[in-house]
């Protein structure tokens, strides 16, 4: 029988060779996506000590797309190989157009994503480990892979967004060029309110506010030092706006926040007042008589 005889397991015609060729050539494959994964990352370590920073988004598309190549290779000569699937690959190959044309229509979504996430991993609008601002919603670039991003929210929830509709999207990046944000508190005062006495507390309690960059050259310092302007004379108040310079998305959370509790405190014990809208309500019986 063709199982007990032990030349068979070397015979790629037969079932049993064929079943031990599979198994070689994906220990085989395996070993070279091991090696290559290992060269790559080498060569980041070495980019690094050299001092050009490796960019773990490209790196992170290499290792994939290296890995899809070794796999198909491997699927190619394995198939070259074995006899019984020599006529298909033939075949494959002869009818390559309209192979192309078949496949291309079937995996149009998935080619897109591909071709939409080299994209991205080349032209960088957004990198691994970026905050962005994204169908409403902030988060952090977890991952691109090569079909989808990945961006978690301050919720720690995840978005997965295919790579193609992400290419056509606008968003914001808190993160390139310069992570700093200007935060804006705004406030109304009343109109029997000190406006210098409500400007010297808000700016004091933006010095002392430790999510509040100081004034300086960057990276550490801030552009300008706080400031408060009057934005508006409403109804019923005098609208004021602080502004304060923060070194990242989280500090600018963290500060609006923080000073917003901070400002209304210091309000309260030097008497300046935050008006609320009043309303007078006029029965129409206590209208004077038109007789």
């Amino acid at each position: 029988m063709t199982w007990l005889e032990p030349h068979n397991y070397l015979n790629p015609a037969t079932g049993p060779g064929a079943i031990v060729l599979a198994l070689l050539v994906l220990v085989l494959a395996r070993l070279a996506s091991t090696l290559l994964g290992k060269a790559i990352r080498r060569s980041t370590w070495l980019m690094d000590r050299f001092g050009r920073q490796a960019d773990e988004t490209v790196t992170r598309y290499i290792l994939r797309i290296k890995t899809v190549l070794v796999y198909l290779l491997a699927g190619a000569a394995y198939a070259s190989l074995v006899p019984a699937l020599q006529a298909f690959l033939g075949t494959i190959v002869a009818s390559a157009g309209i192979t192309a044309v078949v496949v291309g229509f079937a995996a149009k979504s998935t080619l897109a994503n591909l071709v939409s996430g080299l994209m991205l991993a080349v032209y960088r609008p957004f990198r691994i480990g970026d905050r962005v601002s994204i169908e409403g919603e902030s988060g952090t670039v977890e991952d691109i892979t090569l079909r989808h991003t990945i961006v978690r929210t301050w919720e720690n929830k995840r978005l997965i967004i295919p790579n193609e509709k992400i290419d056509n999207m606008s968003l914001i990046n808190f993160t390139v060029v310069d992570p700093r944000l200007l935060a804006t508190v705004d406030v109304g005062i009343s109109y029997d309110s000190d406006i210098d006495l409500a400007r010297r507390i808000m700016l004091e309690e933006a010095a002392a506010c430790e999510h509040v960059l100081p004034p300086g050259e960057p990276p550490e310092g801030a552009p300008q030092e706080p400031s408060v302007r009057v934005i508006g004379l409403g109804d019923s108040a005098v609208n004021l706006r602080l502004f304060a310079w923060t070194p990242n998305m989280d500090a600018y959370w963290k500060a609006r926040q923080h000073l917003l509790e901070a400002v209304k405190k210091r309000f309260d014990l030097e008497g300046v007042e935050i008006p609320f809208p009043y309303r007078t309500i006029v029965y129409k019986k206590d209208l004077p008589s038109n007789k």
